[in-house]
């Protein structure tokens, strides 16, 4: 497994999918055995790798979601590449286990784009979708990026009670947020740093999706 990221975009240039799962309820009504291929780049975003174990990149945000999956991940995750941002502590990750990111500040804002140690988002699914342009895809295609729940549940993959539904509501709003002022962002200095490539179409294939920013006209079966 590698844990040098330029490597990995040296090997991926100019793909013309980019697959990224989230987490959300819609998960369970989409067959994605066929991501299990190699030949598609997929990233995966936190427990996401229990989905896809051989996904091109496994990310997450924070140190203590990390920390409490490490030795699921040595043991499950069989793709290139585990990126993190190491959010809520100032611990450092093993070298040899994370490629560690770092997130857009105003005092950083300039190299976005630009320095691919340097990610965008307040959260992980953001993060993934900034760290996706790196590889100048066509196309980068949402899954499982709900940012609502669905009969009581959050997530495709772990049960929640009402206390962690309120906890995520409120950080769902916020996430939609930071998505607007990303897209925006993006638009305005893309063609400026690659003035010979189009800015990547993004797509999310939950039609009932909260974040209502990109196409959801799409089905997975469009990009196989």
């Amino acid at each position: 497994m590698q844990t040098n990221i330029k490597t990995v975009i040296e090997r991926h240039l100019y793909p013309d999918n980019i697959f990224i799962i989230g987490g959300g309820p819609s998960l369970k009504d989409l067959d994605l055995s066929p991501l299990h291929n190699q030949s598609y780049f997929t990233i995966v975003c936190n427990q996401a790798y229990q989905l896809i174990p051989s996904a091109t990149i496994a990310h997450h945000s924070d140190y203590q979601w990390w920390d409490s999956h490490k030795d699921s991940l040595e043991r499950g995750y069989k793709g290139e590449l585990i990126t993190g941002c190491g959010l809520g502590t100032n611990l450092t990750y093993p070298a040899d286990a994370v490629h560690k990111l770092q997130t857009i500040n105003f005092e950083n804002k300039q190299d976005f784009l630009i320095d691919t140690n340097l990610v965008y988002g307040n959260n992980c699914g953001l993060q993934a979708v900034s760290l996706a342009h790196f590889f100048m895809p066509k196309n980068i295609i949402l899954i499982g990026f709900d940012f609502k729940a669905r009969n009581e549940q959050t997530h495709g993959y772990t049960p929640h009670n009402a206390l962690d539904m309120q906890h995520f509501e409120k950080f769902w709003l916020q996430f939609l947020k930071n998505f607007s002022q990303f897209e925006t962002l993006r638009q305005n200095i893309w063609g400026s740093i690659h003035p010979d490539q189009a800015l990547p179409h993004i797509y999310n294939l939950n039609p009932d999706s909260a974040l209502t920013l990109y196409d959801q006209s799409k089905t997975l079966a469009d990009f196989l």
